[in-house]
């Protein structure tokens, strides 16, 4: 029992098949036994008791049947169970029952996710196991696939050739067992991945010692790829070593503090679970230019003179050389400009220095001075200063053959100064005599040089004359001579003549007494009347060049003039007489009117006015007490000028003033106009000018003033006009 000769049964479940004799006697039974598929005797539980027990084993029941107990039914253990026994001693029983262990669909190999890689042939396993076998098929976005030229269908796998990144998706493998209707399926998710493509990288790549360094390599695949660095030369992995870090994501080599000896191959590796790629990088390691030498350098004038400097680098550093003076450095080769000053570089084979080279020919103290030298590469600039001395005979090239004047026994300095390098020793002569210091009281040096000053008290005559300056070093010897002059006042005025006499004033044209070195800074002139002494005399002063006038006279008056000329001795003798009589009193001489071109006529800057300015004229004696102005509309009629219309006159009632705005004009029109002094004795001669007003548009007054032909004014206020008109525009 149970009944049936195939016992078809789950695989892990526990069974029980019992065997039992039927027959008359149960007790004549004897050696009832299970056999198993390979004929061999089932033994009982264990004989000695405990809680554990095989997993088949057979058990004899009280009514004498004998049970094959299964505790998990295993796939192993199917087959045919054979049941035995004797009867009455002589009679063979037998019995059988096939146990068939039913296994459920089972998933051996099928992974939930499979990663193909781009471009090659992949199998996606379904390794599915059950009893009975089971049948498998495939679906793709819900619908049954077939095998075609993309995709073939094995017992246990979907094979996709020439993997795509299109093939990316959700697969379903279906197992059904035909037999028992169970029906099971299992999604399988497949990402397609790409293998690590690392970007051309350009190689060689510079970092620059004792900076930090960040070397990039980037490459693309699916999923994104891991990076890991070494150095080819000792394959050392850099993502723990010392001063080094990898970003694994972004793929950075980072170098702190770069030293020299980080130069080499190193080789980057990206990685992904497609597949790896590697690149090798050369890397260069760029050392920063240092001066090693620069050395100051003396030479002589118009000798030539190599001047080194000594720089290390790597790659090695250009060596060029700039003097301070200028703004640009100095070109390799000669210099465009000055071709005796070359530029040149070598490498040296032993130290791998640069030498550059600046070579002078025939050097000038121009050459002296303070030189940069610049040492230049990938990686910096470096600069160091050094100085270029020319040394040279004395020179008083910038002492000027000056002539030093000295009077009345004035103590004066004669300085003798010597450039030279270095610098020169003076010594001074008289008359082919050297000057000991002290010589005198009256002759006392002071100073060796290059700067000597030798002081001189002028006695007598004997101390005006020439003195030689004596300047000597290493390269040679030069002289100066300083010759010291006695100095006298001025004579007398060379001309003397009256250019303009009025009543009350009178202006003198005078020439001063020429001098080559002390010039005349002042003439004075000394006046007085007839019948007074010279020691009445009133006094006026002049600086050279001004207007020489005199003012205050009486009309109708004689009198007398002497003039004198100063410089810095003194003021000279009194000399070149002059004697003038005042006319009388009389009317003021003619106004003179200020225009600012000598055009025919001025421009005014308004359309409606004109500003009249003029320089007050002699008065004659009695003082101005106005001004008439009179003012006329002209034309041009055949080359001449006409008045046409009415004139206007004006009075101005003052002696100070000389300026007026003549009002209420035309626009765009040409005006004369007269001005008139006016005294007790009567009017002046007339004044005139002509001016033309400006157009409408350029001029510009609020106020207009008109005046009449009889000398009142009046004002025409346009401001309200123009202030009616704003407003009509606001409203409208």
């Amino acid at each position: 029992m149970p009944d049936g000769e195939r016992q078809p049964k789950s695989v892990g479940t526990s069974i029980i098949v019992t065997c039992r004799a039927i027959v008359d006697d149960p007790s004549l039974v004897q050696n009832m036994q299970w056999l198993d598929p390979h004929n061999r005797v089932i033994e009982s539980a264990n004989p000695l008791g405990g809680l554990s027990k095989p997993s088949m084993y057979t058990e004899q029941h009280e009514d004498g049947s004998l049970y094959l107990i299964f505790n998990s039914l295993m796939e192993e253990q199917g087959g045919k169970y054979v049941c035995k026994a004797t009867y009455a001693r002589n009679v063979e029983m037998t019995n059988s029952v096939t146990i068939d262990p039913i296994i459920a669909i089972t998933w051996d190999n099928a992974p939930p996710n499979q990663y193909p890689i781009l471009g090659e042939d992949f199998d996606i396993q379904c390794q599915v196991r059950a009893r009975p076998a089971p049948m498998v098929d495939w679906l793709y976005n819900g619908e049954l696939m077939k095998t075609n030229d993309h995709y073939i269908i094995d017992k246990y796998s979907l094979k996709i050739k020439n993997v795509q990144e299109s093939d990316d998706g959700i697969y379903t493998c279906r197992a059904l067992v035909v037999t028992t209707g169970e029906l099971k399926e299992r999604p399988i998710r497949v990402e397609v991945h790409v293998r690590p493509t690392i970007e051309e990288i350009s190689n060689p790549i510079d970092i620059v010692e004792g900076e930090n360094a960040n070397i990039k390599c980037k490459a693309s695949g699916k999923p994104p790829p891991m990076f890991t660095w070494i150095k080819s030369l000792t394959q050392q992995n850099l993502s723990n070593a010392d001063r080094f870090g990898v970003d694994p994501v972004t793929g950075i080599l980072t170098i702190t503090n770069v030293y020299r000896n980080d130069e080499g191959e190193y080789q980057c590796t990206a990685s992904n679970a497609a597949g790896i790629a590697t690149a090798n990088i050369q890397v260069n390691v760029i050392v920063k230019p240092k001066i090693m030498e620069f050395q100051n350098k003396t030479v002589a004038e118009g000798r030539s003179v190599i001047i080194m400097c000594k720089a290390f680098g790597r790659p090695p550093p250009e060596v060029t050389f700039r003097k301070f003076t200028a703004e640009k450095p100095y070109v390799m080769g000669a210099q465009p400009q000055d071709d005796r000053i070359i530029v040149s570089n070598k490498i040296d084979d032993v130290t791998g220095e640069t030498v550059g080279t600046l070579t002078i020919h025939e050097t000038l103290t121009s050459n002296d001075g303070l030189y940069e030298c610049i040492a230049k590469n990938a990686g910096d600039v470096a600069y160091k200063n050094g100085h270029l001395t020319v040394e040279f005979p004395p020179s008083f090239r910038n002492m000027l053959n000056k002539t030093i004047w000295s009077w009345d026994q004035r103590p004066v300095n004669l300085t003798c100064i010597a450039e030279s390098i270095p610098n020169a020793t003076i010594h001074w002569s008289l008359h082919g005599r050297p000057i000991d210091d002290p010589v005198d009281n009256y002759l006392q040096k002071i100073g060796n040089g290059p700067i000597s000053i030798l002081r001189v008290v002028p006695l007598d005559r004997r101390y005006y004359t020439i003195y030689k300056c004596i300047a000597s070093n290493t390269h040679g010897t030069r002289e100066h001579t300083i010759e010291l002059k006695e100095a006298t006042k001025p004579s007398e005025l060379l001309s003397v003549r009256m250019a303009e006499i009025t009543a009350t004033t009178i202006r003198f044209d005078l020439v001063a007494p020429s001098h080559p070195d002390l010039p005349i800074d002042i003439i004075s002139v000394q006046y007085k009347e007839d019948r007074q002494i010279w020691k009445e005399a009133k006094n006026r002063t002049w600086s050279v060049g001004s207007l020489y006038v005199i003012e205050g006279l009486k009309p109708q008056t004689p009198y007398e003039f002497r003039f004198a000329a100063k410089n810095e001795v003194g003021l000279g003798n009194w000399g070149s007489y002059h004697r003038e009589i005042t006319p009388g009193r009389t009317v003021p001489n003619e106004p003179k009117i200020l225009t600012t071109s000598g055009a025919e006529y001025e421009l005014s800057a308004f359309n409606n006015q004109y500003e009249l300015s003029w320089l007050t004229p002699p008065d004659n004696g009695e003082p101005i007490d106005r001004y008439v102005i009179k003012y006329c509309q002209i034309n041009r009629v055949a080359g001449d000028w006409e008045v046409v219309g009415t004139c206007y006159e004006t009075e101005v009632k003052s002696q100070v003033r000389t300026k007026q705005y003549l009002k209420g004009l035309s626009p765009d029109t040409f005006y004369k106009v007269e001005l008139q002094a006016h005294n007790v004795m009567g009017f002046s001669k007339p004044g005139v000018a002509k001016f033309k007003t400006a157009r409408e548009s350029v001029g510009n007054s609020v106020d207009y003033t008109v005046i009449s032909a009889a000398g009142d004014t009046r004002k025409i206020a346009v401001g309200a006009i123009a202030a009616a008109v704003m407003l009509l525009s606001l409203a409208i």
